[in-house]
């Protein structure tokens, strides 16, 4: 039990110390102390904030051409007891493509905090639409830095 919560402990000092960079499933193994089947995959859903910079690796982009259309869409994936924000989708934007990546701004939009939501990366070229999973991202209120030398 103690090596879980350690083990819980360190995924969530990770998730908070690094920028966000999702690559297509975010799948890991579960650990033998968790009760779940061996088979079992959990996935890492990482926490961001209004404002955050994230970066998507995708295959899509890689067979791209370079004037392709991509967008990023971050639809609510409702949880028992969430109260609906009042919309489903919503579009990430000052979107940055290079290498087979993107990098988005999690948009500051009213009441999408608290809320898990599904990513994906969709990218419209002349003669093609091809789509990725970026799985899911939970986002949080602000982090906001505190004075130097506060308590708390």
């Amino acid at each position: 039990m103690r090596y879980s919560r350690l083990m819980l402990c360190s995924v969530a000092a990770i998730a908070f110390a690094n920028p966000v960079w999702a690559q297509g499933e975010g799948k890991v193994a579960a650990p033998p102390s968790s009760g779940l089947p061996d088979d079992a995959a959990v996935e890492v859903v990482p926490f961001v904030s209004p404002g955050d910079q994230i970066g998507i690796a995708c295959m899509a982009l890689n067979k791209s051409n370079p004037q392709s259309d991509v967008r990023v869409v971050l639809t609510i994936a409702a949880e028992p007891g969430d109260a609906p924000p009042g919309y489903h989708r919503v579009l990430a934007t000052d979107e940055q493509v290079a290498h087979g990546a993107v990098r988005v701004k999690i948009p500051t939009v009213p009441d999408l905090e608290d809320h898990l939501v599904n990513v994906d990366v969709y990218v419209v070229g002349d003669k093609s639409e091809q789509s990725c999973d970026a799985g899911h991202m939970k986002i949080v209120h602000q982090r906001i830095a505190s004075a130097p030398g506060a308590v708390g």
